[in-house]
């Protein structure tokens, strides 16, 4: 069973200050793993683990995910359980985890390269050819994604009906729509992997591969996909911006990092359990909600900032909008 781990600190206070993107990551099985990949990669600007690896520009998802192989599960803090009782979101301070992977130059190179060579929404599968030994092990496919900002309400629906993913509202308490991201789940896991279509594209990259003479190592194709991790919705209103994002589990766990100094506490709206933080550092403030819908096996992300924040009553009467 994955496990991921999530740190809010800065991700949407840089947003709202500074309309630039951002982005997370994640780990723990190779499919954790290769879920952050994609998510880091994308969003250089800030930080990023969770079940995941880097992958392309993939701009603010509300949640920071981060590579987490530990059991942590301390009392004190705050956990969200599914009907069964199972613990599906463990709250924990920084640095319980069991660290982040290095990525040496090499592949941060060979992952620019197909980011450059993919069009805005595409998911590239690549094949690094290496020295003989690593190829008499049969090498592995690896992949990169694009990200695509999605400008229009409309399109964001259709890309959400394409993809199965939650859907999010146009017009949340009055904030309008701004743009979103859709986001791929990467096949990172060994039965993922060893879905016919993978092992055809891999197959062909790596006789591509060896009939290919020189210097070349890179060997890259774009890949259809249908199966979604993330969904983030940007809106603004009067100066304020609104984020909300679902990141969907796949079965996995979440471990949120919880900052001492946050203001949180877990109340009950719309018979759904919400978390709800208050942050106050470095001279920036904001709120954010959390939850955990058992349905969609999906963590939700539910951010205020920017000069007029909702207050807390209004920020839960918002989320219980969003649960009806």
């Amino acid at each position: 069973m994955e496990r991921t781990a999530i740190s809010h600190e800065y991700q949407d206070i840089m947003q709202a200050s500074s309309g630039q993107e951002q982005l997370r990551e994640i780990d723990v099985v190779e499919q954790v793993m290769g879920r952050v990949e994609r998510l880091a990669y994308n969003h250089p600007a800030v930080w990023k683990e969770r079940l995941c690896k880097p992958t392309a520009v993939f701009s603010l998802l509300t949640v920071l995910l981060l590579l987490s192989v530990t059991a942590y599960a301390a009392t004190e803090y705050i956990q969200i359980r599914n009907s069964k009782g199972e613990v599906k979101v463990q709250y924990t301070e920084p640095g319980q985890t069991g660290g982040t992977s290095h990525v040496g130059a090499d592949k941060l190179e060979m992952q620019a390269k197909a980011i450059a060579f993919a069009k805005p929404g595409e998911l590239i599968a690549y094949y690094v050819k290496d020295d003989v030994v690593s190829d008499k092990k049969g090498g592995t496919l690896k992949f990169v994604y694009k990200e695509k900002r999605i400008a229009a309400y409309s399109d964001f629906l259709k890309e959400i009906r394409r993809t199965g993913a939650p859907v999010l509202p146009e017009a949340p308490g009055g904030y309008s729509f701004q743009y979103a991201y859709v986001s791929p789940n990467f096949p990172n896991t060994p039965s993922d992997k060893g879905d016919s279509l993978y092992l055809d594209i891999l197959n062909e990259l790596r006789s591509e591969a060896e009939k290919t003479a020189g210097n070349q190592k890179l060997f890259m194709k774009s890949v259809p996909w249908t199966t979604p991790v993330m969904v983030n919705a940007i809106y603004a209103k009067d100066g304020g911006t609104l984020n909300i994002s679902a990141y969907l589990m796949h079965g996995g766990n979440m471990t949120v990092w919880q900052e001492q100094e946050n203001q949180t506490s877990k109340v009950t709206v719309a018979g759904t359990e919400v978390v709800i933080n208050s942050v106050t550092k470095d001279q920036v403030n904001y709120r954010y909600l959390d939850w955990y819908n058992e349905e969609q096996d999906a963590y939700y992300n539910l951010t205020s900032n920017g000069d007029r924040t909702l207050s807390r009553e209004k920020l839960l009467q918002l989320a219980g909008e969003l649960l009806q």
